[in-house]
């Protein structure tokens, strides 16, 4: 109480005496009055230390808000934004290869941002004077929610990009089989069985965990199966446990014999079955690959995590896979092909019967040497061919197809068409992309409809056909001395060229816009018959059982041995595509 002023005089009107005296140290109301007016003064300084304290705040507050200057992470992400985003409005980039490229690699934009960020730091640093206050970079709550939305983006896009599958997964997940791999030590154990087949019978197999190999090699009118069991534990016990439960359940229902495994955490199979050839196989295949080779019955397959390989089998084939990483491939089939879902590569060669695909695959297509046709269809892309006697490669934002006969209808967007050799009647819808044809006798009906993309055309200079072609804002040339019309910006050709054959029967059909139209000639060489039909499979008898272990293994190595001698041949092949493609480049701009 020292710090307060002496108290102040009684207010005015206050009785004297007694009972206000002493000994109650003057008047009754002294005491109140005082405390009354002491709360007044305490309050009155805590409210002007608040004051002194929201002025400096205040004061600090400006001071820092004038050192403090802005990033130049907003205006570099908002420029970049917009050049992207007006390059696909101009067609000059395909929208799905932005958000695919995006989907890819989108931390760079994390890698950038720092970068950026850190330039600035250092330059501050550099030019900063003594004596004077530092600046302070700020990115900004903007930004900082851009920069947000552009990495959830990135990973959606991913995920698309893959099939759905968890972004940061990749080729490894959190499950229990990882846990007991890491945790626990392997134990290997191999199990065989064998059980009469019968005639003209079907497998169905199943296996949660575990490799499929079926092989129609069996000459003994039996089914033949070895089971290589892993099994991840802490203890030999538990793993001889697992082991005896993973004993395989073969039961016979009529002419279908029916295989199957239970699902046993920490432990997968993998199987090697031996079947009649004339069988026809069912397999489910849950985290796997199937390969299946040497049959003639219908082959069915359901691969929900795993790679699919075929060969040599001469009933149809129906698949369906399920995982954007999952591959495909079929060589040597002579039944039709059926694959639905969603994967990754597709490599299909020396297909006698009908190829059918339906579904979204993310990978790179290649097929050579299909006879009986062959239809693709995905939410981007249908695309049919009546024979294909050389190859068709799709890529990230190409399709080529060299030596196929019509009718070929193609509807596509944001590719570069690339046709070389294509005979019969040609149907193309396209946009955002070159289409390149090349016609090969004898000449079929051409309808070509593409949107921001320019057309060259070439046929073959024996031909006869009626031609109208139109563009706009672009110019249009021929090598077959055609009139062109022009009104306005758009451009018109428009005639009938006789061939050696006499009188044109083709009708051709060209329209774009924005780009150039090209119409060549040249000495083009009609594309050979059908080739033949590839001999039936057959299997050689009289293999002693004793050896039958032997012919498995040889059969793996062979195969093994035939996969790596496909992977260089179509490396080869690539390289000498691309050659091609250049010194053709080259030509052309010469």
């Amino acid at each position: 109480m020292a710090g307060y002023p002496p108290p102040y005089p009684p207010p005015p009107g206050t009785p004297p005496g007694p009972p206000y005296g002493p000994p109650f140290g003057g008047y009754r109301s002294d005491y109140k009055y005082q405390r009354r007016v002491m709360r007044d003064q305490a309050r009155a300084q805590r409210e002007m230390f608040r004051a002194q304290r929201d002025a400096y705040r205040a004061q600090a507050r400006n001071y820092y808000k004038g050192m403090r200057r802005g990033s130049i992470v907003g205006p570099i992400l908002v420029i970049g934004i917009g050049i992207l985003f007006l390059l696909v409005q101009l067609g000059k980039l395909p929208s799905f290869v932005l958000w695919n490229w995006f989907g890819h690699w989108w931390p760079l934009l994390l890698i950038g941002v720092g970068v950026v960020v850190l330039a600035e730091w250092g330059f501050d640093t550099v030019f900063h004077r003594d004596g004077q206050p530092r600046f302070r970079r700020s990115i900004g709550g903007g930004v900082v929610a851009l920069i947000i939305v552009m990495i959830v983006l990135g990973v959606v896009f991913e995920t698309i990009h893959d099939g759905g599958r968890d972004f940061f997964a990749h080729n490894f997940s959190l499950n229990q089989d990882d846990i007991d791999q890491f945790l626990g030590d392997k134990h290997d154990s191999d199990q065989t069985l064998a059980q009469a087949f019968p005639a003209q019978g079907s497998l169905e197999l199943s296996n949660p965990r575990g490799d499929i190999t079926i092989s129609g090699t069996s000459d003994d009118g039996q089914i033949h199966v070895i089971l290589h069991k892993e099994i991840y534990t802490r203890s030999d016990s538990d793993a001889a446990s697992k082991a005896q439960q993973l004993s395989p359940n073969l039961v016979a229902d009529g002419n279908t014999l029916r295989l199957t495994l239970p699902a046993i955490e920490g432990a997968h199979v993998d199987m090697i079955v031996t079947v009649p050839a004339a069988s026809s196989n069912t397999v489910n295949a849950n985290h796997g690959d199937v390969h299946m080779n040497n049959l003639r019955g219908a082959v069915n397959i359901i691969a929900n995590h795993g790679d699919v390989e075929l060969s040599a089998i001469t009933g149809p084939v129906t698949t369906h896979i399920q995982n954007g990483k999952s591959d495909f491939s079929a060589h040597s089939i002579t039944g039709p092909i059926t694959l639905e879902g969603r994967g990754g590569d597709i490599t299909i060669s020396d297909i006698t019967g009908a190829v059918g695909v339906q579904g979204d695959f993310f990978g790179d297509i290649h097929l050579e040497h299909v006879t009986g046709g062959f239809h693709f269809h995905s939410s981007r892309t249908d695309f049919q061919i009546a024979r294909l006697d050389g190859e068709t490669n799709f890529t990230e934002g190409d399709l080529s197809a060299d030596q196929a006969v019509g009718p070929v209808v193609l509807s596509t967007r944001n590719r570069n068409v690339t046709l070389d050799r294509v005979s019969g009647d040609v149907t193309i819808t396209n946009r955002n992309g070159k289409v390149d044809l090349t016609g090969a006798p004898p000449l079929g009906n051409i309808n070509i409809e593409n949107r921001d993309g320019e057309v060259n055309l070439t046929l073959p200079e024996q031909s006869g056909f009626h031609i109208s072609a139109e563009t706009t804002d672009a110019d249009i040339e021929n090598d077959f001395s055609l009139p062109v019309t022009e009104n306005s910006n758009h451009k018109t050709l428009t005639g009938t060229v006789t061939g050696t054959a006499g009188k044109g029967t083709s009708n051709i059909k060209v329209s774009t816009t924005s780009e150039d139209i090209s119409v060549k000639r040249a000495n083009i060489a009609p594309l050979p018959p059908a080739p033949p039909s590839p001999p039936s499979l057959t299997t050689s008898p009289g293999v002693p059982p004793e050896a039958r272990q032997a012919l498995r293994d040889a059969e793996r190595d062979s195969e093994e041995a035939r996969r790596q001698a496909k992977a260089a041949a179509d490396e080869a092949r690539r390289e000498a595509k691309k050659a091609q493609d250049d010194a053709k480049k080259a030509a052309q701009d010469h």
